[in-house]
């Protein structure tokens, strides 16, 4: 994949003269990524990190079991992971994530309760 992307980067910069890159540093980033799928009966997910500058790729166990063993715990995983690992720009494919942190951080009391609350 990395050398895809390297590839990308010494193409023409865009096809269309009216197309300009939405964020310039785009592989200074880190992208996250959840999944989940099902293997003989069960439930397994896994996420994980990748920045391009650098070209490192983090896996991340989310350690669901059960009803919690989800995609959105998958994606939040991959997130928190990504803040741990002291990346500041990052992006995701889940905008549930993206509400669930606002959440918490603007009202975490209603998280007290809440299934995934761990």
């Amino acid at each position: 994949m990395a050398r895809l992307v390297e590839d990308i980067g010494s193409a023409p910069r865009q096809s269309n003269a009216y197309l300009i890159l939405k964020v310039v540093n785009w592989r200074t980033w880190a992208y996250t990524d959840g999944s989940c799928r099902a293997q003989n009966g069960q439930q397994e997910t896994g996420a994980g990190i990748y920045c391009p500058l650098t070209d490192s790729k983090i896996f991340v166990e989310p350690n669901g079991a059960g009803i919690i063993n989800t995609i959105c715990r998958a994606e939040l995983a991959a997130i928190a992971a990504a803040i741990t690992h002291s990346y500041t720009n990052i992006a995701s494919d889940s905008l549930t994530s993206f509400h669930q942190i606002r959440k918490q951080l603007l009202d975490p009391e209603k998280h007290l309760r809440h299934i995934q609350g761990d």
